[in-house]
């Protein structure tokens, strides 16, 4: 027998307030001992989109201590299948009264779809998981009633709740992001991504981009969304802002139209050089120097706008955006070398770099 004098005094106080404040349908037959629950997440009844916690996590808070065991077995979630379901090798409990049941999917190569350039965004070893919860689908947790709490007292009869992570299709998340500033204009590679694996006959038409970009665009329609990159022999202005455009015909393998039409902008950086290679004091003097831009050089502007300081006889050659020097002979030893590259440089599309790139390093003793 374990004694409630605190206990039951506290009880008695709170369901003076209010028994159930989750609005968790609980059907315990002992109100006095069984343990009940007071907070989750979803809340019931919730609808999307974003109602998820990060990893796509459940949470679960009751209003006594509670036994793990019993309840990390009692949990369920409906309907299940390969991708969304709970996995009890992950639940745990958070402190003793709240639990974490994260919805994972498998198998991994299912819906575990990470993109290295979308999950950027996010900090390191943050798990991004995406279980394909269908459109339109109301999930329903069961918590059956053999959770207990840590005196043995059940929960008498199951408590239920229902969420609709998903209930319309949609974008989810696109790189770059909406008024993100600076991107290359060298092969941006635009990527979008839905809630649902799309039908790629109606995306066909339903991507654009303006300003138009001239040439045959390569845009890719994959599973989860498209990929979007210039012609190869094209580069985005500098410094333009780009509105990517979804029409409302857009469809998922279900027959799920998006409910309107959905569009980001972005801004591409100023042309220029972004980096230069060798660096740093101890250079080899038979190091070939390169220079890196962020879009694809006008071949007629290079020998002009290229000096290295003191003057060494070489060779330049260039292709897309980058530009080699290789030193005839060798540079000479122990010696700090200073490379320019005027405004004089310019985009195939006759724009020039708006800034002069200047960089130092120095060659070892050989």
């Amino acid at each position: 027998m374990k004694s409630y004098v605190i206990i039951l005094a506290c009880a008695a106080l709170v369901a003076g307030c209010n028994s159930n404040p989750s609005g968790v349908a609980s059907g315990a037959t002992n109100t006095s001992l069984a343990p009940s629950i007071i907070w989750t997440d979803p809340w019931p009844g919730a609808v999307g989109p974003n109602i998820m916690s990060p990893n796509n996590v459940v949470i679960i808070r009751f209003d006594v201590l509670m036994n793990t065991h019993s309840v990390i077995h009692a949990v369920s979630i409906s309907p299940t299948n390969q991708s969304v379901f709970i996995d009890t090798t992950r639940a745990a409990p958070v402190e003793g009264t709240t639990f974490d049941f994260p919805l994972t999917p498998t198998p991994l190569w299912l819906a575990y779809l990470a993109d290295s350039r979308l999950d950027a965004r996010f900090p390191s070893n943050y798990q991004i998981y995406y279980p394909y919860f269908t459109v339109g689908q109301k999930y329903t947790i069961t918590i059956g009633s053999s959770a207990a709490d840590i005196y043995g007292d059940s929960l008498g009869t199951p408590a239920i709740f229902s969420f609709t992570p998903e209930p319309y299709f949609r974008v989810t998340n696109t790189l770059p992001m909406e008024d993100d500033t600076a991107v290359t204009p060298l092969d941006p590679s635009l990527t979008i991504r839905f809630n649902a694996p799309i039908d790629t006959g109606s995306a066909s038409g339903a991507f654009s981009i303006s300003p138009l970009v001239v040439g045959n665009a390569r845009v890719y329609f994959t599973t989860w969304g498209f990929y979007w990159s210039p012609p190869s022999d094209k580069t985005l202005a500098s410094e333009t802002p780009y509105t990517v455009s979804i029409a409302a015909s857009m469809k998922d393998l279900n027959g799920n139209q998006m409910n309107a039409p959905y569009s980001f902008s972005f801004t591409t950086a100023v042309y220029a050089v972004t980096s230069a290679y060798p660096s740093g004091t101890t250079v080899s003097p038979a190091a070939a120097l390169d220079v890196y831009c962020n879009f694809l050089i006008d071949s007629t502007s290079v020998s002009p706008s290229f000096s290295i300081s003191p003057p060494v006889t070489g060779r330049l050659t260039f292709g897309g955006s980058q530009v080699e020097f290789t030193p005839l002979p060798s540079l000479a030893t122990n010696t700090t070398y200073t490379v320019t590259v005027s405004t004089g440089l310019r985009a195939k599309n006759g724009t020039s770099v708006k800034n002069p790139y200047t960089y130092t390093f120095a060659t070892r003793n050989q």
